[in-house]
């Protein structure tokens, strides 16, 4: 029977397609079935710490993510905000809103009111959601990777290929590029979609003697092919998955590195030449370009060690027990920061981007002071009631 912890380990995580149910019976790797404490004991003891705070800060970082890229959206759908570049940059902050929605309850439920462990007598409700998530939240977050090597493909287009940029990047293309990914994705996850099933415990398996508790195990799919179909999700998640965009988005990210260096060899020939408005233009482009080359460098920094992660965990059920485990709840944290983090970036490094911000919401917010403010009154406030179209001050000690 496999360790229920790792069970949880193997189906929750955010980042984790591959997930598989390991047991320890039946591997074939008997020197190391002896767990994460004998052979790395000192990962065993920072998992333990850590999972003692991580829901908490998944909490405080998932709500602080849920309301930076609801900003996001609300800005970059505004019409001086609109192309094709920040189309994508839409569609990634849905991305990642909806990821962090799945995680929020996920990380309130089991980490901060139960744990991840069958023993604590779950209810049927509670259990399908843990299969949702596990599916909806590798959908989302695979879908915001695959969003972002388009965005650094878009962009390499735009700064290096001039004469065909406005065609390759129009908005007709992002709109085709958007929905294939969401689709493309959501067929690709269809093996994860099928590898788990809701069964009902025993009440000995319980702490509780609970007689309606349920947990999950691999489906008929799953044992049918003597856990070929886990294995393969390993690989599919940990090369197409994870490896194949983390080299192509470092590939481009040199690219538009270099492209960068160049525009800013020219924007300095341009400044020598007096033509500053030119200069002021490349300038521009450039901050942008920047900017996308942190969000790719930022997502290759927390996606690639997991991906190579989850390579290896398909060929060694030792790395799976002893590393990827330990490390699941952290690699997590790192996705949920990488999801919220946008927002700083735009504010940092987008002079348009804050321009917007302060009209659209930071303008209105303070003029909805002020108002308040109007109203107040060396410490009294007024409230107006209005009775038969006559108009009478209350105040209010």
């Amino acid at each position: 029977m496999a360790d229920t912890q790792t069970d949880m380990m193997a189906v929750y995580s955010v980042g984790d397609v591959g997930n598989v149910t390991t047991n320890l019976e039946n591997t074939s790797y008997h020197p190391h079935n002896q767990g994460p404490t004998e052979g790395l004991a000192g990962l065993k003891a920072f998992n333990d710490w850590y999972t003692g705070i991580h829901g908490h800060l998944s909490v405080f970082v998932c709500i602080l993510g849920i309301v930076a890229n609801i900003l996001n959206i609300i800005v970059l759908t505004r019409k001086n905000m609109i192309n094709s570049v920040n189309c994508i940059l839409t569609w990634l902050a849905i991305a990642d809103l909806l990821t962090m929605m799945s995680y929020l309850p996920f990380a309130l439920y089991f980490y901060c009111l139960t744990g991840p462990d069958e023993t604590y007598g779950h209810s049927y409700n509670w259990v399908a959601f843990i299969l949702f998530h596990n599916c909806f939240s590798i959908t989302s977050h695979t879908i915001a990777m695959w969003l972002t090597v388009s965005l650094a493909i878009f962009r390499y287009i735009i700064v290096c290929h001039h004469s065909i940029g406005p065609t390759m990047c129009s908005m007709l293309r992002a709109k085709i590029t958007i929905t294939a990914v969401y689709i493309s994705t959501a067929i690709i996850c269809i093996p994860q979609y099928i590898s788990y099933e809701i069964t009902k415990l025993a009440p000995n398996k319980t702490s509780y003697n609970s007689t309606n508790a349920y947990w999950f195990v691999e489906s008929e799919i799953v044992r049918k092919t003597d856990g070929g179909l886990l294995k393969g999700n390993y690989w599919l998640y940990g090369v197409v998955i994870k490896l194949t965009p983390c080299v192509l988005l470092t590939v481009l990210s040199i690219l538009l590195i270099i492209a960068m260096r160049q525009a800013d060899k020219r924007r300095q020939r341009l400044l020598t030449q007096g033509r500053r408005a030119e200069s002021e233009r490349t300038h521009e482009s450039n901050r942008t370009t920047a900017m996308l080359v942190a969000i790719v460098l930022f997502f290759v920094i927390t996606e690639l060690p997991q991906g190579i992660l989850a390579m290896l965990s398909g060929i060694s059920n030792y790395i799976f027990i002893n590393v990827y485990v330990m490390l699941a709840d952290i690699m997590d944290m790192l996705i949920l920061l990488n999801s919220a983090a946008n927002f700083i970036m735009y504010c940092i490094m987008s002079r348009q981007f804050r321009n917007t911000f302060k009209e659209v919401i930071l303008k209105p917010c303070i003029q909805k002071l002020q108002k308040v403010k109007q109203k107040t009154n060396n410490g009294v406030t007024y409230n107006s009631v209005h009775t038969n179209n006559v108009t009478t001050q209350m105040t209010l000690v």
